[in-house]
This record gives structure tokens, sequence and C-alpha cells, in this order.
């Protein structure tokens, strides 16, 4: 039994026995290359499609007629070449809901393709622009620099990037790509604390004030100081609220010691706790206390005593000058005057 099989190229029907394969009146080498599609036509088709009848010449021309049109059906079935990719943008770091810590400026980097960068107010190029950088909906930057520092302030933020052409305006399709991320003056990581380190003065008894006037010194891990601000709060930044006896006494935005001054006697208990940019505290909370006690020696008061001590300063006065040679020739012209009024 003789499979057939037909190979449908372009321009030329060829066809493949099991004996060898046949082109025209000749055969064709088994090197030769030819780009071609095939079907299959099983072991009958000869007796189902009836034997060939004719000429050899006719059977041929109806036969090279059907490679032909077969061969026109598979062009038709090949699928076009796909068209040439627009221009994309990408933008590399940093990532999305990123936090940027210290203050640090953020350094956006993106990648194009299938787009040549060129500076703002270069020559007409049919595929080329610049990219527009906008912060929060405002325009802050136009650039062909695929690497942009931006200083951004504490508080989230939404980085958009937007690819234009020479004359600044924007692709068709529109072509852009953004992030948002968080920047705060206080590190990207870590758990906030406090702690506090000491009160002046503790001598001579631990705990024990000897005056008015105390100050109290701390230690911050993992957290920034910043003087209070309105808007969205940034993590590990804000400041210090400091409490008396459970009471608000001040607000600390530098990191120096805290002084509470004329304090009355007894105890005191004062608080430190850190707080984001709404003085809302921190989760979980980051605070620390310290209890003491004030004993003040007031000073003695001496105006009750003060009329004794006259007495006693005279009586003084009187024996010193009773001793001395002109203090008794005082006292002989007293009594002298004396007599002389009575004689």
């Amino acid at each position: 039994m003789m499979v057939t099989e037909v190979w449908i190229g372009v321009s030329l029907g060829v066809e493949r026995t099991s004996h060898g394969a046949r082109m025209g009146g000749g055969d064709l080498p088994e090197s030769c290359p030819v780009e071609a599609k095939s079907i299959y036509l099983p072991p009958n088709w000869r007796g189902t499609m009836g034997p060939a009848t004719g000429p050899p010449n006719a059977w041929r021309c109806a036969a090279a007629v059907a490679m032909v049109l077969l061969g026109l059906t598979s062009l038709l079935s090949i699928s076009p070449e796909t068209s040439a990719a627009g221009p994309t943008l990408t933008i590399v770091s940093p990532t999305d809901r990123a936090i940027i810590g210290n203050g640090s400026p953020v350094y956006v980097v993106y990648e194009v393709s299938s787009f040549n960068l060129t500076p703002p107010g270069g020559g007409p190029d049919p595929n080329g622009g610049h990219t527009l950088i906008f912060v929060d909906g405002a325009l802050t930057l136009e650039t062909a620099a695929q690497t942009v520092p931006l200083n951004l302030p504490s508080g989230g933020h939404v980085i958009e990037l937007r690819l234009v052409s020479t004359n600044g305006s924007s692709l068709v399709p529109d072509v852009s790509a953004s992030i948002s991320v968080t920047v705060t003056q206080g590190p990207a990581t870590g758990t906030p604390r406090i702690e506090i380190r000491y009160v002046e003065i503790t001598f001579p008894t631990p705990k024990l004030v000897l005056g008015r006037d105390v100050t109290v010194s701390f230690q911050i891990t993992d957290f920034a100081l910043v003087p209070p601000v309105r808007g969205e709060p940034a993590p590990n930044e804000g400041h210090i609220e400091a409490y008396l006896d459970g009471v608000h006494y001040s607000s600390v935005t530098a990191f120096r010691p805290i002084p509470f001054s004329d304090l009355p006697d007894g105890d005191h208990t004062v608080t430190l706790r850190l707080v984001d940019n709404a003085g809302t505290p921190l989760t979980p909370d980051a605070s620390d206390s310290v209890t003491f006690r004030i004993q003040f020696a007031p000073i003695v008061d001496i105006n009750p005593y003060l009329s004794v001590i006259q007495i006693i300063l005279a009586a003084a006065i009187l024996i010193v000058l009773f001793y001395r040679d002109w203090g008794r020739s005082i006292l002989d012209r007293l009594v002298a005057r004396i007599r002389g009024r009575n004689a």
C-alpha cells in the first residue's frame, strides 16, 4: 500500500511518494529547501477520487492548479506579523508604597523602550521626546534623565511619570506610570522607644530633690523629633508630650533636657510619651515615667527673736564701754550731773 503526501509551495507543486520526491517530470533532491505545507491523503485516495483519465499533461495541469489554490489558501491562513510595539515606561525604583527614611531625597529610576529620550527643547524627533514628572498632581520637572532626585517633605506623595513628544504634547495612546511613597525624617524601619535617663538633682537621697527645680533627661531610639505639622502623619517622626502628675506640661520638639520649675513639696511623677505629628500616641505606646520627691528646706523666720537679740546687744555694748577709760569718765560725768540737780 502506498501512502502519499502532497507538499504545497508558494509557486511549486511537489509530489512526494514513498519512492522519492518528484517535481514536474524530474526528481527533487533531498537537500533542496522547500517552504511548503502538506496535506495528508488517505491510502485509498485514488479509489475514492476515481482513476485519472485523459492525457498525462491534463492530469498534471489539474494537479498544478489544485496545488496553487492550496498554496494561496495556506498563505491567507498565515497570521500577519505583529506590528512594532509602541513606547513603554517602567518605574524601576523605588517600589510602590515604599518608605523613604531619614529625610533622604527620593531617587526615581525608570526605563523606556521604543522611545528616544531627548532634552526638553531639542529638535523634532518622530519617535522621541522627554519625561514629565508630577508630584501630587503638580508638574515638578521636565527631564530626559532616567534617574531623578526629588526632595519631598514628610508625608505621603504620588509620583507620576509621563512621556511626551519633543513639543510637549502627550503621546497617543498615553504612556505613563505612577507610584506612591511616604517620606519621613525618622528611620524607614524600627520600633520607636523613649527612656528617661536620669533626674537632676538626686543627692543626697535617690529620688529625693532638695529644691523646687527639676531637670529630666531622656533618650529616644528609631524616632525623629520634628515640630508638629498639619497633614498626614509620617512614620517614626513626631514630638514628645510631657506630663506632670498626669497633667499635660509641655510639648518637646528638640533633643534637650526638660526643666520643671517651682514644684511644691511632695511626690511627683513625670511621664514622657512619643506622639506623631497630629499628637496621637504611637502604636504600640512608647512612653516612660519617673517618680521623685520634693523636700525643700525653708529659710527660718527670725522676726520673733529680734527684740531679745537687741536687748542682749545693747547690754554688751554698755559692758564694753564701762571697762574702757573713756567709758568710765562718761559715767562719772553722768553721775555728777545727777547729784548736782539733786543738791
